[in-house]
């Protein structure tokens, strides 16, 4: 069976570089649609382009809402409508993880409604995306929802524990909320995927493309042979500068063919893509605002702050909570200190006491969790496993990344930037700053 590197993204994550997202291994990207019959992601057809544009394997998730209004079936059609004339390649997915109040029974029978729905309407397979914890307290196994695959989130290095529905067998597995991807300034969720999440065949869904939304005025062009930048920017009738800002260009003569350029036209309104610093969550029976604040690793007093509540004591079933991001939390809040194990290659220079200090952990931790008997012999290459904290990791996260061209020397590097030698010879550990090399990834 085949495991196949995943992501899910929403409007949260902010713009994608799928390039980036690519090079960084990831198969398939899971891309949200739409909620109730009220939302449509603004960054749906953004996404979509950009996933296709770099060849990467798209599904599209429906966050469900239970309850009489609207129904299952009107969600699942305007669902498959907003993804009408796209491409999918793996099954389509129900984010089933409210109750808002109804028994585990007409849970699990609303779900399975909405999936019989889409797939006659769609004439696509289905998959159920839940928690662990969902699926053992909150789903009735007789109602036949186990009869579809699971794709099931447990945040944990082992794998999802056994629940009455699905026993241990799924299609996916959401293993982290708070992963680092190349091309993703924020957090982002992290799958595995197996072969069962795929579809037969990558086909449309049936129905005509939806205009773009004023959100997604986002274009992809692949460089062919013969085209300048010059050539590029009066085709979309944009500038040279906007598309080398866009996309990191530092030289206008050095593109190339395939290279793949987002391109934002001069002609239409460019929206601020400034990312909210907030996701939402819908109070459940039995939530208190201490459970909340441990679940999305934040602290009760933030989510006074961010949600005006007057009483913390006071919350109730369907009340709709806003959650700070892993960004936000770093900007305003104190974040627990969560364990997370990294990988890094040893480079020229390095001893065990910069690592450890680059990455806020102790000799004796690198030393332990590598079996290095000799904390003075390590060699360039060597790979070595990191365990630190959420915060030293998310220091790292919101770090831009620069691959060192010939002619660089940090000077220059720090002024394209807006930053100052000593800050990159700090967040990169250089022993020497007249001596960086061609190649070298240097964050920003």
């Amino acid at each position: 069976m085949s495991r196949l590197k995943g992501i899910d993204i929403s409007n949260w994550s902010g713009s994608v570089d799928f390039r980036g997202v690519r090079d960084s291994g990831v198969e398939i990207v899971y891309i949200q649609a739409t909620e109730g019959t009220f939302y449509t992601d603004p960054y749906l057809q953004e996404f979509y382009d950009g996933a296709k544009e770099h060849g990467l394997k798209i599904g599209f998730y429906h966050f469900f809402n239970p309850g009489s209004s609207p129904t299952p079936r009107e969600q699942a059609r305007y669902f498959v409508d907003a993804i009408s004339g796209m491409e999918v390649d793996c099954r389509l997915a129900i984010d089933l993880e409210q109750t808002r109040g109804l028994s585990k029974e007409e849970v699990s029978r609303q779900a399975v409604e909405f999936l019989r729905e889409v797939e006659e309407y769609s004439h696509k397979k289905v998959v159920v995306y839940t928690y662990t914890n969902f699926a053992q307290t909150e789903l009735d196994r007789k109602s036949g929802i186990g009869d579809y695959p699971v794709w099931i989130a447990q945040y944990s290095e082992n794998p999802p524990e056994y629940n009455p529905i699905w026993g241990d067998k799924y299609a996916g597995w959401q293993y982290s909320d708070s992963g680092y991807i190349d091309g993703i300034d924020a957090n982002v969720d992290l799958d595995t995927f197996y072969d069962e999440i795929l579809l037969e065949d990558s086909s449309k869904i049936h129905g005509e493309r939806k205009k773009e939304s004023n959100h997604s005025i986002v274009k992809y062009y692949t460089v062919q042979k013969g085209d300048t930048l010059t050539q590029i920017a009066k085709k979309f009738d944009t500038t040279v500068k906007e598309i080398e800002s866009i996309n990191g260009i530092f030289d206008p003569n050095q593109i190339y063919v395939g290279e793949v350029l987002k391109i934002y036209p001069s002609s239409r309104p460019i929206i601020s893509r400034k990312k909210s610093f907030y996701r939402t969550y819908v109070v459940q029976r039995g939530d208190t605002l201490t459970y909340i604040a441990s679940r999305f690793k934040t602290t009760v007093d933030e989510l006074v702050k961010l949600n005006d509540l007057s009483n913390p004591n006071l919350i109730y079933v369907g009340e709709i909570l806003k959650i700070p991001t892993i960004k936000d939390i770093k900007r305003t809040a104190s974040v627990s200190e969560h364990m997370h194990t990294l990988t890094y290659v040893v480079r020229d220079g390095d001893t065990l006491t910069s690592i450890a200090k680059r990455f806020h952990t102790t000799v004796n931790q690198i030393a332990k969790l590598n079996n290095i008997s000799d904390e003075n012999l390590i060699y360039i290459g060597q790979v070595l496993k990191i365990e630190t904290s959420a915060s030293s990791s998310l220091e790292r996260s919101f770090s831009g990344s620069y691959v060192v061209k010939s002619g660089d020397t940090l000077s220059s590097i720090a002024n394209r930037f807006d930053t100052t030698v000593n800050e990159l010879v700090r967040l990169n550990n250089i022993p020497n700053p007249d001596l960086i090399y061609v190649g070298e990834v240097l964050r920003i």
